[in-house]
């Protein structure tokens, strides 16, 4: 009996020991079951700033290729305004839209005047008077002149002014579409020009370019190598001493790129400009010839002028030119 009461009392005093340690102690309890949710927090923090930050490179990736898209969109578009597929949308000016009523005021080679050489333009609805009216030398003006000097009008250019004359005529770009040129030359054969450059633009005859050759900063050759027609620069002739006939605007090359000058010096072939090496065979198949006997071959000729195609010691393919009398 006095076993039993003794066990009941120790059950008792254990029992009675455990709840004062839960009331002692409920901090303990608490913490150790409250780590857990804290350490849950901290890992769903560090889950979300990773979530965060692969959401950020993705939203950067994202505007990257959007960036990517937008500069090449706008590239393209660059692209498809320099070089539209429809001709049409080339055309830079319509000459009918410059017609006024009263001619005599204002006429059309007056309102062209202001567009610059190489200018793009289309001559439905113009009658051939009013086309032929754009063909057409003046002397040189001080705008002309402020182009010029330094350039193919150097310091030792002792050429009058009034020798020369500003010349603007039309041509058929390789594009197949009209085109503003323009030329130097000497007034001796400058109605010449005018004439010959009518004629050739009646018949479609192909001109790739005609711009000054100050353009080029009066580099002869890279005036040639961009196959730029041109006339007047005061300038010696190749590997020479001699003043060219281009000096007093009494020769002009045509088409110079697929028409080079050729020559056999010390045993080696030279040809200017270099690039145009492909088209010394005349034999070969290529419409920008000039060969004896073709339309421009002719409309030279015809007016006293020679061809430099048919020199002995050299070739000269692009080049015209004519002596003035005395």
């Amino acid at each position: 009996m006095v076993r039993r009461y003794i066990g009941c009392l120790c059950i008792l005093l254990f029992c009675a020991f455990m709840v004062t340690l839960m009331v002692l102690f409920p901090e303990q309890k608490n913490s150790n079951h409250s780590s857990y949710p804290e350490q849950e927090g901290e890992l769903f923090e560090e889950e979300e700033q990773v979530t965060i930050h692969i959401y950020e490179e993705e939203v950067m990736k994202t505007v990257r290729a959007q960036e990517e898209l937008t500069a090449w969109e706008e590239d393209d578009l660059m692209q498809a305004n320099a070089f539209p597929e429809d001709n049409d949308d080339q055309v830079k000016l319509r000459l009918s839209e410059l017609l006024v009523e009263d001619m005599n005021q204002t006429t059309l080679k007056d309102k062209l005047d202001s567009y610059p050489a190489g200018t793009i333009i289309t001559t439905e609805d113009v009658g051939k008077e009013q086309i032929e009216t754009l063909f057409y030398l003046e002397e040189i003006t001080k705008t002309v002149k402020d182009r010029i000097i330094g350039k193919s009008y150097g310091d030792k250019c002792d050429i009058p002014f009034d020798d020369l004359r500003y010349i603007r005529v039309l041509y058929q770009g390789f594009d197949g579409l009209v085109h503003i040129g323009e030329l130097i030359v000497n007034q001796y054969i400058s109605q010449d020009i005018v004439d010959i450059f009518k004629e050739l633009y009646e018949i479609d005859y192909p001109i790739e370019q005609m711009v000054l050759v100050d353009e080029y900063n009066a580099d002869d050759i890279a005036s040639m190598e961009a196959n730029n027609t041109s006339a007047f620069n005061y300038r010696v002739i190749d590997r020479s001493t001699s003043l060219s006939q281009h000096s007093y605007g009494l020769a002009i090359d045509i088409n110079p790129l697929y028409n080079p000058y050729v020559r056999t010096l010390e045993g080696e072939i030279l040809v200017l400009p270099e690039s145009a090496a492909d088209y010394v065979d005349r034999n070969r198949e290529c419409s920008y010839y000039i060969k004896e006997g073709d339309p421009c071959y002719k409309a030279f000729i015809k007016r006293g002028f020679t061809w430099g195609g048919a020199w002995e010691s050299m070739k000269d393919y692009q080049h015209f030119q004519k002596k003035i009398s005395r």
